[in-house]
């Protein structure tokens, strides 16, 4: 029997951590197409001040917006490599969805903390359709980053991160372009407290509804600057988003509770 492993050979190992061995082929392509790693940042910053630059200047805005987008990209890219979260996989900048929605994030931040004088109805529809884009973004990233294993702790604060933004900014938008009264900040306020509540905590999304919720705050605040939008359904929009986001604060906030109670 010793000859007979000899002649045989070792054993070949298994493949570590071989994705999606137990289930049927994925209809996405392998992990390493999607992961962005650290050396990706760059990409972030370029298509962040050349989206920021080419759309301030399709609509006469002056380069205020984009010095702002892209300040706000520094400071996302600079706290999220604060004592980042510690996990078993190689520290990544997250999936192509993370750069787009980052980009889209901080160019609306931008417009946000300086926004036009008298915006024209194509910016607005641009505005709320890159809102909403940048909302859909959101939900499906982190998905897809546990799924291509492209989660790390700096990519989950920089998405927590760009999530808490992108509700701010959408909520300062309705509010500076006078579509609704200053208490539409609760939204942005309680959204971005979530998100603080949650990397605090280290607490994850791990619920369809909790996504789900978290996606129709920031859609109801895009779907809220399109043109033409009746005040009433303006008001309403901004309710239900000022109401969901205390909800889920609210939800957060018992949960970490029971954390703690363990």
């Amino acid at each position: 029997m010793n000859n007979d492993r000899k002649k045989t050979g070792p054993t070949p190992a298994t493949p570590p951590e071989a994705p999606f061995q137990d289930g049927p082929n994925p209809t996405l392509h392998p992990p390493r197409v999607h992961t962005m790693r650290m050396g990706h940042l760059p990409l972030t910053i370029f298509a962040t001040i050349a989206i920021s630059a080419l759309f301030a200047l399709a609509f006469d805005l002056g380069s205020a917006p984009a010095v702002a987008g892209t300040s706000l990209l520094v400071l996302l890219i600079l706290f999220a490599g604060i004592t980042p979260r510690m996990s078993g996989t190689p520290v990544t900048a997250g999936t192509r969805f993370t750069v787009a929605r980052v980009a889209l994030t901080c160019l609306l931040g931008g417009l946000a903390v300086i926004p036009a004088a008298s915006p024209p109805e194509p910016l607005l529809w641009s505005i709320a359709l890159m809102g909403l884009a940048a909302a859909g973004l959101w939900a499906v990233d982190g998905w897809l980053a546990r799924i291509t294993y492209s989660a790390s702790g700096f990519s989950e604060r920089l998405g927590a991160l760009a999530g808490a933004l992108l509700a701010v900014a959408l909520a300062l938008l309705v509010w500076r372009l006078g579509l609704c009264g200053i208490w539409v900040m609760a939204a942005g306020a309680f959204a971005f407290a979530d998100a603080a509540v949650q990397a605090g905590r280290r607490i994850q999304r791990s619920d369809a509804w909790q996504v789900g919720a978290d996606f129709l705050i920031r859609a109801a605040l895009a779907v809220a600057i399109i043109p033409a939008t009746p005040p009433l359904a303006v008001t309403g929009l901004t309710v239900l988003a000022t109401a969901s986001a205390i909800g889920l604060m609210g939800h957060t906030l018992r949960h970490g509770a029971d954390l703690d109670a363990v």
